[in-house]
């Protein structure tokens, strides 16, 4: 069985079961789907499981999540792997669009946002083949470009398609009696986490609720300009309630 390459059309030779090619004639690197032959690339790690790390860490430490979970948190499992996305270059009107779909099933949030930077791919090679840490595709191309549809995107217009291998680092840890996984994005540090030990909403919802039940009675009852006045000093109270909550919680 012959294929022709993407990139230079010459004819590469298949053998039975295999996925992943080298061109002969111009060494691009080629995925075989059932339905589409592609470029195969990986996109390079730019920070290392510590730099992954110190992103998770200040995220922890971030305005959404609870109080102390930065030193809180206990790692359980660290794992570093190359997992699979589709990766659509869609030409609408007189913009190109990045689209990204992935290429296996997953739960891991907001992979459909990544900011994939191009100038870092680089062909898939001999030595990633025995690579344990990359994951194989098993969402059909075909597929990919059917959820596009289903988005609403105009599939007619994909100028070009890929598979990309992104480096991801997935941490377990446990905050309490519960378990948690977040996903670093091994080349730009973005964390994405489906559930997370997030802060107590209780609190700030008192404080709001409290502070408009008493501005409407103030507003009720007063005269201008010492609404004004009660006003302001409402606010100040309101102010410190909220600096307060947002310390211990």
């Amino acid at each position: 069985m012959e294929i022709k390459c993407p990139q230079c059309g010459g004819d590469v030779k298949v053998k039975e079961g295999e996925t992943f090619l080298t061109c002969e004639y111009c060494s691009s690197a080629i995925y075989i789907d059932k339905s589409k032959v592609v470029f195969h690339y990986m996109l390079k790690a730019t920070i290392d499981e510590a730099g992954a790390v110190a992103s998770l860490r200040r995220w922890m430490a971030g305005s959404s999540t609870a109080k102390g979970l930065e030193n809180e948190a206990r790692m359980t499992k660290t794992e570093f792997i190359y997992f699979p996305i589709w990766y659509f270059k869609i030409k609408q009107a007189d913009k190109e669009l990045i689209k990204i779909q992935p290429a296996s099933p997953s739960p891991i949030p907001g992979i459909k946002s990544l900011n994939i930077p191009a100038g870092d791919f680089r062909f898939y090679g001999p030595g990633d083949v025995a690579n344990p840490a990359i994951k194989e595709p098993s969402v059909l191309y075909s597929s990919a470009l059917e959820w596009l549809k289903n988005e609403g995107v105009d599939a007619t217009g994909v100028s070009q398609s890929s598979l990309v291998h992104i480096p991801l680092y997935v941490f377990n840890y446990n905050y309490g009696d519960s378990p948690y996984t977040a996903i670093i994005d091994g080349s730009s540090g973005k964390v994405m986490a489906a559930e997370y030990p997030s802060k107590q909403e209780l609190p700030y919802i008192v404080v709001g609720a409290g502070a408009a039940i008493i501005f409407f009675l103030e507003g009720m009852s007063m005269d201008f300009p010492q609404v004004l006045v009660a006003y302001f000093i409402t606010a100040i109270f309101v102010v410190i309630a909220a600096v307060y909550v947002a310390e211990k919680v």
